[in-house]
């Protein structure tokens, strides 16, 4: 099996071969899928590989974040609104439903639609049609759904805040993607496809990692999975100016002392992990996330020095894997 290093799906770990093999059998399918995973293994990856090898790889790929969707435009970003259907709505305008029609829509952060959202998407997947805001005709549309999300949504059924009936409808076929922590293996290829991507792009030779950086990769938690190892090796390599990537080019935490057990210690590790989300969507801008997290500037700077997260240091514009 040749690992698709193009796209950074690398498959050496062998829970990450099995996943591969599922996917070639899923992929040429019309079926909806589920990526479940924690934030930053790599669902939205996942999702492209399997719309790029479905029956029609040409086709549309549409992709959206549910949680980067405010309530109020929620409904019309997903199934189009007509004109005057809303203050604002100065003309007609197609949802992400009709603009992946014939083609693939991927849902990250499913569990963050609201009720009413949910309802409106179970008819989606039920009956192949949408209603635009403001509209009562229907318009089918042929949409094969990709979802994915980092939240536990079997507990949200329970606990009633996800339907049901969309959960059964979304999981025809489910997919769990281990954390970078449990894959180990693919920690060291990951940053060299990393390093080579950026340094190309930099036009200059990629940088070899020295013994204390390969040492320090391999010691770290990555509590932020491939992204947080995508985005501190893409730093390194700048910070390195060129020559080999030291691991104060890294700009990784020293080893801490093990997490308190028990609730104690699973809310530090919870905030901690929220934290360097956070971060990782706001592209390194401390403002942004504290905005995000709910939070002064101050008060994330303090959890930073707490938990001790390296505070980034420089901006750098990066591609998304």
């Amino acid at each position: 099996m040749v690992d698709d290093c193009s796209s950074g799906f690398l498959a050496l770990d062998p829970e990450m071969r099995r996943l591969r093999e599922a996917l070639e059998t899923v992929a040429p399918t019309p079926l909806p899928v589920l990526i479940l995973g924690e934030t930053g293994t790599g669902k939205e990856v996942v999702a492209e590989w399997i719309a790029g090898m479905s029956r029609h790889p040409r086709e549309r790929f549409v992709k959206v974040n549910c949680a980067s969707l405010s309530e109020s435009l929620v409904e019309s970003e997903l199934f189009g609104h007509e004109r005057g259907a809303f203050t604002g709505a100065v003309a007609p305008r197609e949802g992400l439903f009709e603009a992946a029609h014939e083609g693939t829509l991927f849902l990250d952060e499913v569990g963050e639609l609201s009720p009413r959202t949910q309802a409106k998407l179970l008819r989606t997947l039920e009956y192949g049609e949408i209603v635009r805001v403001g509209s009562t005709r229907p318009r089918r549309v042929d949409v094969r759904v990709i979802a994915a999300t980092h939240r536990d949504l079997e507990q949200m059924v329970r606990e009633g805040s996800f339907r049901q009936d969309l959960y059964f409808r979304l999981n025809a076929i489910t997919l769990r993607i281990p954390p970078l922590r449990a894959r180990t293996s693919e920690i060291l290829p990951l940053a060299a496809l990393f390093a080579a991507r950026l340094s190309q792009r930099l036009a200059r030779p990629a940088p070899p990692l020295a013994k204390e950086a390969t040492a320090a990769l391999l010691s770290h938690a990555w509590p932020g999975n491939v992204r947080e190892l995508r985005h501190v090796v893409e730093r390194a390599v700048v910070m390195s100016k060129g020559g080999p990537i030291g691991a104060d080019h890294l700009m990784l935490e020293a080893p801490r002392a093990p997490v308190e057990a028990g609730i104690k210690g699973d809310l530090r590790s919870f905030e901690r992990d929220r934290i360097v989300a956070a971060l990782e969507q706001a592209r390194q801008n401390q403002t942004r996330a504290a905005e995000l997290l709910g939070v002064s500037r101050r008060t994330l700077t303090n959890k930073l020095n707490a938990y001790g997260i390296a505070r980034p240091r420089k901006k750098v514009a990066l591609e998304e894997c």
